[in-house]
């Protein structure tokens, strides 16, 4: 049954606009044949990757195959927000191809019967409205696929994205204590419990990045959000998260070690440090790759956000005047020290990024003698070792930010994302056609009362497994760090 409603729901959707509408003729050259992973692992993992351990999908009208429904639909998730923004990146870089016309048709299906978030809370929840912004573009006047029906309802979820993030802001913004105005990561409205006061990496992209994206997108008209949202959730973190001495981001911030459970019990095991400029913060103890990834990955598309919202749009030139407003000098000196630093850690071999940023393969955890916090373990047997690895997802984001803040002029390390993405074909991807994945991710990390941010947690914890199947997360940054790659290797 779910099989035939997708059937028929994707059938009407082309009716009313979301295909049959774009020309079908290719209008680039042939030289756009030489670069192209990003089409073929869309095509190969748009209807079968997994969230986690299940493997989920979008409906990819494939001209040559026929409708291709997903074993069980993607829900409402950041995974498949990441996912959908990898392939909304990919298909609007080559959208004047009708082979990439599919790609939008099946995620505009999957669209208009989706409903964005609007409750804070989580920030992880909100950041799928970021699939929104690409089906607005294909759907707006003057778009490949035109339909004003289409593109009121896309623009009214990205108004209810934002309506959720304003919530969030209302309701869970840290109040005293330092950190002030940065927006918790995860909350409930008991302090003693959840994630109450914490503000991790992670959030930079699904909050303040998203955020940045809404406002160049018109879409905050009536609620109490603006640019200097953006730059206090950066204002907020960085003085915490960021090691001068590494050059690298903490993983998570803590304000409130008195009453929160978690904070307490991670700073009881010993894992959690005060910031060495606020005694009253606390920071996780490692550098964890993904975190990150996620953080840079925000300041870039933050970054290119302002410029889109002040019409520069000067790509590969560099951009001989920045604006000065709103903190965007700020947020570039963050996103070059970041830059730096992460370059500065690139494995010389693979061009690749570890798990943990800095160590190497040396460093190893055992289940049963490394205490991570947590009651079970799913990477590694009783007695097993598992070593710090070259990491996917984390090498994937570090590579499409830097070779998208290359390309827009932010920052200046477009050859070391070019090995980056090198290396990440040759490290990560597996087979060829339909059967081509990528392996070498992390499925999941965070930090809880039994999930401690140790190096043992991040090596061997509970819910962190190492994942080889196309999972989610590194399967939309793949993506992401294809797309740039492919323009700079079109562009030279």
């Amino acid at each position: 049954m779910r099989n035939t409603f997708y059937i028929l729901c994707l059938a009407a959707v082309m009716m009313t606009g979301c295909g049959g509408q774009a020309p079908d003729s290719d209008v680039r050259n042939a030289n756009e044949m030489r670069l192209r992973y990003s089409q073929e692992m869309i095509n190969a993992r748009m209807s079968a990757w997994y969230n986690k351990d299940n493997q989920v999908g979008f409906p990819n009208s494939n001209s040559t195959n026929g409708i291709i429904q997903p074993a069980a639909e993607a829900s409402w998730d950041y995974v498949p927000g990441v996912v959908a923004k990898g392939i909304l990146d990919v298909w609007e870089y080559y959208q004047d191809s009708a082979w990439a016309d599919a790609w939008y048709e099946g995620l505009c299906a999957w669209g208009l019967h989706q409903t964005a978030t609007d409750k804070g809370g989580i920030l992880d929840d909100l950041n799928c409205t970021k699939v929104f912004l690409g089906l607005y573009e294909g759907a707006k006047p003057g778009g490949r696929f035109e339909n004003a029906a289409n593109a009121a309802y896309f623009m009214e979820q990205l108004r209810r994205g934002a309506r959720g993030l304003e919530d969030h802001k209302n309701r869970y913004t840290i109040a005293s204590g330092g950190a002030e105005g940065g927006w918790m990561h995860k909350a409930t409205d008991d302090p003693s419990k959840s994630y109450y006061g914490q503000m991790w990496c992670d959030g930079a992209y699904m909050g303040q990045a998203l955020l940045a994206q809404l406002l160049a997108a018109g879409a905050t008209e009536g609620t109490n959000l603006g640019w200097n949202d953006v730059y206090d959730q950066f204002d907020a973190s960085w003085y915490y998260l960021w090691d001068e001495e590494k050059q690298l981001p903490y993983h998570v911030l803590f304000t409130d070690i008195a009453t929160n459970n978690n904070a307490r019990a991670i700073h009881e095991a010993g894992y959690a440090h005060a910031c060495a400029n606020d005694s009253a913060i606390y920071h996780s103890e490692e550098y964890w790759g993904r975190a990150a990834g996620w953080y840079m990955m925000a300041l870039v598309d933050v970054l290119e956000a302002y410029l889109e919202n002040l019409g520069i749009r000067d790509e590969g030139l560099g951009i001989s005047e920045l604006p000065s407003a709103q903190h965007f000098d700020e947020m570039r000196e963050m996103l070059s020290q970041l830059a730096d630093g992460l370059v500065a850690r690139q494995d010389p071999k693979t061009g690749c990024w570890y798990q943990l940023l800095v160590y190497d393969d040396t460093k190893c955890a055992t289940q049963g003698i490394d205490d991570t916090g947590s009651p079970k373990y799913t990477n590694v047997a009783e007695g097993g070792t598992q070593c710090n690895y070259l990491e996917s997802s984390a090498s994937c984001l570090i590579t499409a930010a830097l070779l998208k803040g290359s390309r827009l002029g932010l920052i200046n390390h477009a050859e070391a994302g070019k090995r980056g993405f090198e290396g990440i074909v040759r490290t990560f991807v597996r087979g060829e056609g339909g059967d081509m994945t990528i392996t070498g991710s992390c499925q999941s990390a965070g930090l809880s009362k039994d999930r401690n941010g140790s190096a043992a947690y991040y090596l061997i914890g509970k819910d962190v497994p190492i994942q080889d199947n196309g999972e989610g997360k590194v399967l939309g940054a793949f993506l992401m760090a294809a797309v740039e790659y492919e323009r700079l290797g079109m562009r030279d």
